[in-house]
């Protein structure tokens, strides 16, 4: 039962792969659909402005600083990956360890010996809650900078009301954007959620395997 039940999971892995291709795909097209949008909707508020004589003014709309926010966000983004190396280093040294104590072993009992080595449960925990902060900041820096551009719009237009159209157009490009913003929430989720499952399938083959030693 345990040998059927571990080939089914490797079966399950075998698969992801295609799985996360797919979700890269869609995470690519949905961050390069953001970025066009971005660009349509920069370029239509700066010529707002110069036309409402509002460039270089402070008009009181709350600010986003794009700069210093990715700054953080790539900070945020560092400390996930240093931790990542730092799981895969414990881990490496938590197998040589438990080889050298153990005369006769498997790579099954050493796989198994890693996945419950104290510090390598804790490094992983700390990867698991960087992550989340990571992803948690992300979306709260993304509602701001919707907030921001709606207030920004909302100002733009009043000040330019002989000028509905460009101001339609200028609403219907931020609903576009806000749209595609949230799609890229859910393409980046999903990639964390199928890379999640792969550790996890990992986790329970080896498992499946070690009990199957005993």
């Amino acid at each position: 039962m345990s040998a059927q039940s571990s080939e089914k999971l490797k079966e399950q892995i075998a698969s992801i792969p295609n799985e996360l291709q797919k979700a890269l795909e869609i995470q690519a097209k949905a961050r390069m659909l953001v970025a066009h949008l971005e660009a349509q909707v920069s370029k239509l508020e700066s010529e707002a402005e110069r036309v409402s004589g509002q460039e270089n003014e402070d008009d009181g709309v709350p600010g986003y600083d794009d700069l210093e926010n990715n700054l953080e966000l790539l900070r945020l983004e560092s400390a996930v990956e240093r931790l990542k190396l730092k799981v895969t280093q414990s881990e490496d040294r938590a197998e040589i360890e438990f080889r050298k104590s153990t005369e006769k072993t498997t790579d099954a009992l050493a796989k198994a010996a890693v996945g419950t080595n104290p510090k390598v449960m804790e490094l992983k925990n700390e990867l698991l809650d960087a992550k989340d902060k990571f992803n948690e900041r992300r979306i709260t820096l993304r509602n701001e900078e919707v907030k921001a551009r709606e207030a920004r719009r909302e100002s733009i237009h009043s000040t330019r009301k002989d000028t509905p159209a460009e101001n339609g157009k200028l609403f219907e490009l931020q609903e576009k954007l806000y749209a595609a913003e949230n799609a890229l929430i859910l393409a980046d989720n999903e990639v964390e959620v199928i890379q999640a499952k792969i550790e996890t399938y990992k986790m329970l083959v080896k498992l499946e395997d070690s009990a199957a030693i005993r």
